[in-house]
């Protein structure tokens, strides 16, 4: 990345000043601001200059993990009449400098597949002009405008040349704005990525926030194989065919959705996670089964953070998780009922094991290793579901209140469900087919009892 100017802050600036069109005439204009480099506000010292990467973080390609948070100009205004564009960048700008010195990894780079050279290189900040207003993006998902919010191809992309984290900071015609970071999982999951994304905002809404003391995790928990580590990643993103629509789930409509499980199941007490999971994991399926004439065996993939469970603290840094597996053999076992009480069977069994030494995940790892294999999805027949609920991306407050929006981009593989946590104490879930599947899903009659489709344009 070139560079014309050294900021007091330590920022590397690029001016480009070349508005681009998006490939579709409809497509509002862009204007690339300017294109800098955040570095951390004090050096990191030498005794943490290599940053050793886990067996499960040279499992993980360098893809990005995509989220974006929207504010009004109303909320903007409220706290200041007078934030405008510099200011904004200005502010963002420094409370980064200041966090990336705690989260020093992520403003190093990739030397290899095994370790991160924290040089303070930086992190990627950029600054864009949209040329339409927010009012475009917030009523919509999947609008042609959203996908502008983030460097063009770089959310879930396997990239190698990348810095570890690359905000977005999008400016509307109207004077509203979108935050959009990218977080590598080279480095960290997803409670690490919102960890950061978290403590950069209290940090810019309060100056005197005390930074947080992190516990990096390294190679102490799941250590290279005694043989030699992954010279290349296992897991890498496949966004072709990817289609994506979000759902809200109201609170009530969880309510009822829960009500009717505990009712029909040996689960009391079912979880918004369980019920959601398993009625987007039911109707995905059914999909499926109208686009090919027959129904196939299928899976549904959970990740589990394992904070807690081994013993680590919630600002533990790194990519600390298993796997929770639930199969369905039949179609007859294809019930929400059903499919909750196996999905409670899949997440006590993972609970109970010693994670550490009997990790499911780590086991699939090293089965594609000595096959010599990528994993470029969960299976053919495989559905990842992801919960974020835990994670309070609604509540992230940069010093204008929590965001009016959050959204996720699409793509990883089209086989997906993002749920989330929402300011109406319902659920967002995020979900990605192909094209042929979705066509099916999204007009499903028993999904659509329950949830709401936020349209797509």
């Amino acid at each position: 990345m070139a560079s014309i100017a050294q900021s007091p802050i330590g920022t590397t600036t690029e001016k480009i000043n070349k508005p681009f069109s998006a490939t579709t005439i409809s497509l509002p204009l862009v204007s690339i601001i300017s294109e800098k480099l955040i570095k951390p506000s004090s050096p990191t010292p030498p005794t943490k200059r290599w940053h050793k990467l886990s067996l499960i973080d040279q499992a993980f390609s360098n893809s990005y993990i995509p989220f974006s948070l929207f504010y009004t100009k109303q909320q903007l205004d409220a706290i200041s009449k007078n934030n405008n564009p510099t200011q904004i960048s200005h502010l963002l700008e420094e409370s980064l400098s200041k966090i990336l010195s705690t989260y020093y990894p992520y403003a190093g780079r990739l030397k290899d597949n095994t370790v991160v050279d924290c040089n303070d290189t930086g992190a990627e900040f950029i600054e864009v002009q949209i040329s339409c207003p927010i009012s475009q993006t917030l009523n919509w998902h999947n609008s042609a405008v959203e996908d502008l919010l983030f460097p063009q191809g770089l959310p879930w992309s396997n990239s190698a040349d990348r810095g570890l984290v690359v905000v977005q900071l999008s400016y509307f015609s109207c004077g509203g704005i979108a935050i959009s970071m990218c977080i590598s999982h080279k480095t960290g999951d997803g409670c690490s990525g919102y960890n950061l994304f978290r403590d950069w905002s209290e940090i810019t809404s309060d100056p005197n926030f005390s930074k947080p003391s992190l516990h990096y995790v390294e190679q102490s928990i799941f250590p290279p194989l005694s043989s030699g580590p992954f010279l290349s990643p296992l897991f890498m993103s496949n966004k072709h065919d990817c289609v994506q629509r979000k759902y809200i789930f109201s609170n009530e409509k969880l309510l009822n959705l829960k009500n009717k499980v505990a009712a029909e199941s040996e689960v009391q007490n079912p979880t918004r996670t369980e019920v959601v999971s398993a009625l987007i994991f039911k109707r995905a399926v059914a999909a499926a089964k109208a686009n090919l004439g027959f129904f196939q065996p299928s899976s549904m993939v959970q990740a589990v953070d394992l904070r807690a469970q081994i013993g680590l603290p919630p600002n533990a840094i790194g990519n600390l998780l298993t796997i929770c597996p639930t199969s369905i053999i039949t179609e007859q076992s294809m019930t929400i009922s059903k499919l909750v009480s196996e999905i409670r069977k899949s997440k006590e069994l993972a609970y109970n094991k010693d994670n550490i030494n009997d990790n499911i995940f780590v086991a699939l790892l090293l089965e594609l290793a000595n096959s010599k294999q990528e994993y470029h999805d969960n299976g053919p027949n495989a559905y990842q579901i992801t919960s974020l609920v835990k994670f309070a991306l609604h509540e992230i407050d940069f010093g204008w209140g929590k965001p009016t929006k959050v959204s996720i981009a699409n793509g990883l593989n089209n086989k997906l469900a993002i749920l989330m946590g929402n300011q109406s104490g319902g659920l967002d879930a995020f979900v990605t087919l192909s094209e042929q599947d979705m066509s099916v899903f999204e007009r499903d009659p028993e999904l659509l009892e329950f949830a709401s489709l936020v349209p797509s344009c």
